[in-house]
Parts: structure tokens; C-alpha cells; sequence
């Protein structure tokens, strides 16, 4: 039979005919295909890489039957490389990981202070009135305080007050008013939820003209300044009414008439009060804060 001739793909070493990798050497640079029999010369370079493959393709002795033929280490290596090779091609597209983000510190629920705190009778209903101050040494978004009730060893549901500032400086205080339910009660614990810092940004509002004025109730009223160089909006106004004692006696919160300020623009507020004693006021004090 007259042998047929091709070429062997001097990458992957495979019969161009059939594509397959078993082949006879015939002479120092001929080998035939043992699957088709074509017949080709090759290089010196290539026929070299021919004798170390057909070497490893070459059976085991028979005293080491569970030995793995070579041929199939090596292919299973290849395998192994080409994965490998995959793998950081795919990995090499991916973009790169972000750095963990660092949790921040929490805040000592300890540094909210509360103070001023008595226990009143308002319209019928039984009330906690007290100041919170913040002296964490940071902006933070005013905490709802927690009061746990007890009917002497026995337990009763907490009832709970929020600020009414939402966000206090550091050195800043806010009345805090807490309802409590009909149940009788011999004693009460008071504690502040979790705190957090306030990432908000903080605007500068100045308060002009302000005065309390009294017709049917006590209101304060003035007038709000943006002295930021940035627009403010949720201009809030927190009152805090005391007697002579320095004791709490009327709160009050309410927002300036417009919902934002350009820089150096005005506003009027007008803050209703509502009392929690029946005193005479001795004096007033306020706060004035934007949500941003």
C-alpha cells in the first residue's frame, strides 16, 4: 500500500490528517501516523519533542501495575495548566477589590445624659419630662429614651420618648417627654437607645427678634437667618419653658416658614408652647438647628 503523506501540527504534535498524537518513527526525522499511516519528515527541533512524547506514550512494565501510564500524567497536566492558565485569565478581568470598609465606633450610650427629671400630670395623664444632653464630643442623631416601669418586683411594658430635637451638637440639650401607660407604677429606670453619629451637614442659622408672646398660649416667634454659605432646609426651633426653680414647665417645636433659605435669606417662626405646670415663667430658652 502506498504510504500517504501529511504534516504534524508542530503546536499541538497531532497528525494533520486525523488529528491524532500516535506516531511510528520510521527514520531520524519520518514518522507515520499509527491511526491514518500518513507519512511525514519533520524538523530536528520537532522530531526531538516527538521522541520525549512517544517515550512517555511508551507502557509501563508490568511489575508496576498501578503506576499511571505517563501519557496520561502528562495530558492531566496539561489539563491542570490550562485551567490554571483560565482561572487568572478570568481573575486578571475582574476589578479590584475594594478595601473592607471600617465599621465606625460606637457610641457610649453612657455620654447621653439625661437630667431635670420629674414626673408630672398633664391633662389627666401621667408624663416624664427631662432634659437629654449630649457629651459624646460629636454631632449624633438624638436617641429615644426607654423608661422600664416596675410595680414592685413585678415588671411592666416600657414606655418610650423621643427628642424633640432630632440631632444634637455636642454640649447641646433637648426636653425629652415620655407617656406613661394608666398602670400604676412604684418605680421607674430610665435608659437611651443606641445612639449614632449624624452625618448631616451642619448649617449656621442665626434667630433675630425673638420674644415670647402670650394671648390664649405662650408662642415664640422671630425671625431666621442663613448665615451659611450653603442653602438650609428644616429650619427646626426647639423652646424649653422654665420657673423659677429651673424647673421645666412648657415645651415647643416647630419649623420656620420656609421649607429651605438661600445663603443670607430670612424667615419668620412662630413656635406653639404647651404647658406641663401650672407656674409663673420665669425665663426661656431655645435652639435652632436645619436638617440640612
Amino acid at each position: 500500500m502506498k504510504a500517504r503523506h501529511a504534516t504534524i501540527n508542530t503546536v499541538t504534535l497531532t497528525c494533520s490528517n486525523c488529528g491524532s498524537g500516535q506516531f511510528t518513527r520510521l527514520a531520524p526525522r519520518e514518522y507515520r501516523c499509527d491511526h491514518c499511516h500518513a507519512v511525514t519528515l519533520v524538523e530536528d527541533s520537532v522530531a526531538e519533542r516527538l521522541e520525549q512524547i512517544l517515550r512517555g506514550m511508551r507502557p509501563a512494565p508490568a511489575a508496576v501495575p498501578r503506576s499511571r501510564a505517563p501519557a496520561a500524567v502528562l495530558a492531566a497536566g496539561v489539563a491542570v495548566v490550562a485551567a490554571i492558565a483560565a482561572w487568572l485569565a478570568v481573575d486578571g478581568l475582574r476589578p479590584p477589590s475594594r478595601p473592607a470598609r471600617t465599621a465606625a465606633p460606637a457610641i457610649d450610650p453612657s455620654q447621653i445624659r439625661l437630667s431635670d427629671v420629674q414626673e408630672l400630670t398633664v391633662d389627666g395623664r401621667q408624663r416624664l419630662v427631662m432634659l437629654m444632653r449630649n457629651e459624646t464630643g460629636q454631632k449624633i442623631n438624638a436617641p429615644r429614651v426607654k423608661a422600664e416601669l416596675f410595680q414592685d418586683e413585678l415588671t411592666l411594658s416600657p414606655a418610650y420618648g423621643s427628642p424633640l430635637a432630632s440631632v444634637l451638637q455636642p454640649g447641646e440639650y433637648t426636653p425629652v417627654l415620655v407617656d406613661l401607660p394608666s398602670t400604676p407604677h412604684t418605680r421607674y429606670a430610665l435608659s437611651v437607645t443606641q445612639p449614632y453619629p449624624s452625618a448631616g451637614p451642619s448649617r449656621k442659622i442665626e434667630a433675630g427678634k425673638v420674644q415670647l408672646v402670650h394671648d390664649r398660649s405662650y408662642r415664640l416667634v422671630g425671625l431666621l437667618k442663613n448665615a451659611d454659605a450653603q442653602t438650609a432646609s428644616g429650619l427646626r426651633v426647639v423652646v424649653m419653658l422654665y420657673d423659677r426653680e429651673g424647673r421645666i414647665i412648657g415645651t415647643g417645636a416647630g419649623y420656620g416658614s420656609a421649607g429651605s433659605l438661600a445663603p443670607g435669606a430670612t424667615t419668620i417662626f412662630d413656635v406653639q408652647c404647651a404647658m406641663l405646670a401650672d407656674a409663673p415663667i420665669a425665663y426661656y430658652d431655645y435652639m435652632v438647628q436645619s436638617d440640612s
